[in-house]
């Protein structure tokens, strides 16, 4: 029979799980995650209860899992399916990033359907792309 405390154990540590591999699989993530057994549950000067999450200046999101660790997840959101002519850039200070056009970086990745550009999207090349 399973002490109640061993319990408690093993259900923190199965929602720590479903909830770090739920928020992995996107089309939209690179889904890396880790998992440090001797880490803190202190960032940045403020310490963290069990459960508790946080988010790090590289977009990682992580949850206190003590005495057990913290948790990780990539939580920045990047597109996995765009032309080759297209490339990703970050936002500085920021998880946010976008598709935009190889030769010119102030202009976004447009693309329909077929893989062609949809210049009738775009209006001014002065448009903020964030």
């Amino acid at each position: 029979m399973l002490h109640t405390h061993t319990v408690e154990k093993m259900l923190l540590w199965g929602v720590f799980l479903a909830s770090m591999v739920a928020s992995c699989f996107s089309v939209y993530n690179s889904g890396e995650c880790y998992f440090n057994t001797k880490g803190s549950c202190e960032y940045q000067g403020q310490v963290y209860g069990i459960g508790e999450s946080w988010m790090t200046k590289d977009c990682y999101q992580c949850v206190c899992m003590e005495p057990f660790g913290v948790g990780c997840c990539d939580h920045s959101s990047q597109p996995v399916d765009y032309p080759d002519w297209c490339e990703i850039i970050r936002k500085p200070d920021s998880c946010i990033s976008v598709a935009v056009m190889r030769a010119n970086h102030k202009l976004p990745c447009l693309y329909g359907r077929w893989g062609r550009l949809r210049p009738d999207t775009w209006k001014n090349d002065n448009d903020p792309i964030f």
